[in-house]
């Protein structure tokens, strides 16, 4: 058996609610139907984690072992946009994914990176195994220790394609390749210094823009998410796949972090969201609990990177006051953005 059918894990093959041909109903539906659900969930503040994990694990099932669809929403807007009224049933098939996203982030934020993303979700996963080195007493060795790490990846991705270097497609199998390899150093730039993380991840809009303009002239750029989704197995996605998955267990979410160019978008339509997280400065205690859970590390003295957030409502759970909540409009509290979670001291 060939290799990349052995590789093969999609259980479905065939459109489950077929409009014509190829173009399928089902992952519209199930996409709206997920995001619905991390939305009212969201609310609900028992086993608010635990129930994150279900929808997270459904999403894991519908989009990675059950249907064969294209995530690469970015590439997908624009080549549908370009069909819109040339095409109308290949315009839907490029934009199912990408509307229902786009819509429940107006109205809820972003829902989708919190709580449906799968690449996320196996981020998450991964960083729990090395969560003991961030929370490590001894700062100074884990520091070096993780930068080591992430030097290992950089060399490694270096020297692996250095001998598996494909003669076909090399243009765009090298940049899938030098993906990594900026990951890599954003990782190790971060590690050394947590302002450089700050700075850098505003390299995610670079990232965003490189997929418009390839996509604009017809280059099929593949990204990590390509071996989850469509079981695109080549040597430089899959080094790429593995490399970010590595690069996760030394600085958590780090593709979300830096380059994934879906939550670039997603978080600038964020800023546009009816819902904001928001602070009762009157309950706050000043405990500072809110930065360390954040998985991201988007909180910073009690202020918050909007654009940064994934909507995952840890920072909320983990207050001991009830101070900080992400469901209520802006209107009926203070903005997380604007004000301090430390603006007042513990008594």
């Amino acid at each position: 058996m060939p290799l990349m059918a052995a590789l093969e894990f999609k259980s479905i093959h065939e459109p489950v609610l077929p409009i014509s041909g190829t173009v399928d109903l089902a992952p519209f539906l199930i996409m709206i139907v997920l995001l619905a659900a991390g939305g009212i969930l969201m609310g609900y503040r028992p086993h608010r984690q635990r129930l994150r994990r279900v929808v997270q694990g459904l999403a894991f099932l519908a989009f990675v072992i059950g249907l064969h669809p294209c995530a690469c929403m970015i590439r997908d807007f624009v080549q549908g946009a370009a069909k819109i009224n040339y095409d109308n049933l290949t315009a839907f098939l490029f934009l199912s994914l990408i509307i229902p996203v786009v819509a429940f982030t107006l109205v809820w934020g972003r829902i989708f990176c919190g709580w449906v993303c799968p690449i996320g979700f196996v981020q998450e996963m991964g960083t729990r195994l090395t969560d003991w080195m961030r929370r490590s007493p001894n700062a100074t060795l884990m520091k070096r220790v993780r930068f080591g790490l992430a030097a290992a990846l950089l060399l490694g991705t270096v020297g692996t394609w250095a001998f598996i270097r494909p003669n076909n497609f090399p243009v765009i199998q090298g940049l899938t390749a030098g993906y990594l390899i900026v990951l890599s150093i954003l990782v190790m730039l971060s590690v050394a210094d947590r302002r450089w993380e700050v700075f850098l991840r505003r390299v995610r809009y670079v990232s965003l823009a490189l997929f418009f303009v390839a996509t604009a002239v017809g280059v099929y750029m593949q990204a990590a998410f390509c071996v989850l989704f469509v079981n695109i197995f080549d040597r430089a996605t899959v080094m790429l796949f593995i490399g970010v998955l590595f690069a996760s267990l030394i600085l958590s979410q780090a593709w979300c972090r830096f380059l994934c160019p879906e939550g670039a978008l997603l978080g600038l339509l964020t800023r546009l969201s009816g819902r904001k997280i928001t602070l009762d400065v009157a309950r706050c205690s000043g405990c500072n609990l809110c930065n360390q859970v954040c998985p991201v590390e988007a909180i910073e003295v009690g202020q918050v990177d909007e654009r940064s957030c994934l909507y995952c409502c840890k920072c909320v759970d983990v207050c001991p006051t009830d101070a900080i909540d992400m469901t209520a409009p802006p209107a009926e509290r203070d903005s997380l953005m604007a004000l301090p979670v430390v603006g007042r001291s513990a008594t």
